[in-house]
């Protein structure tokens, strides 16, 4: 799926898809966490997990429908698709903050402005505001390969960030 550009509001279908995507994701930690748990042990065996996975079975449906919608909305597939691009910490990199809760409370949002990358962290530089502000990866728009283990940045092709 093509990301939208932060710095523009999201448009409906793209909030619908981030609410379904949070309440699949509770979905299947709950099953997960019934099973590291042994719950499923507790309960008969022919429903023990048959009701959680038809919620998720479900919600992977309403899912696949509202990514559908999102990605049919005019502007969204002018980006271009996205890739990676590999931060280390020690860098400073130019973001646009991304349209998560800590952002939204702290009115940060569609910013674009440069961090430095630290291993647990991205302190956002000072013209963003009074004070050192720092933001966990994932609220300054870092994430974290499961494969390699090294943080990356989404970009559009050919872009800087």
């Amino acid at each position: 799926m093509n990301p939208r550009d932060p710095a523009s509001p999201p448009s409906p279908a793209h909030v619908r898809l981030e609410q379904i995507r949070r309440t699949l994701l509770v979905a299947v930690d709950e099953l997960r966490t019934l099973l590291i748990n042994g719950d499923d042990y507790d309960r008969p065996a022919d429903t023990a997990i048959a009701g959680p996975l038809a919620g998720i079975t479900k919600l992977a449906e309403t899912y696949r429908h509202a990514r559908g919608q999102a990605e049919a909305q005019p502007g969204d597939l002018t980006a271009g698709p996205p890739r990676r691009r590999y931060v280390n910490p020690g860098d400073t990199i130019l973001v646009v903050l991304p349209d998560t809760e800590h952002c939204r409370r702290a009115h940060l949002s569609g910013r674009r402005t440069r961090v430095h990358v630290t291993a647990v962290d991205a302190e956002l530089d000072l013209t963003i505001g009074p004070g050192q502000l720092r933001l966990p990866h994932a609220d300054a728009g870092i994430h974290r390969d499961p494969d390699s283990d090294r943080l990356y940045i989404l970009t559009r092709e050919g872009g800087q960030g």
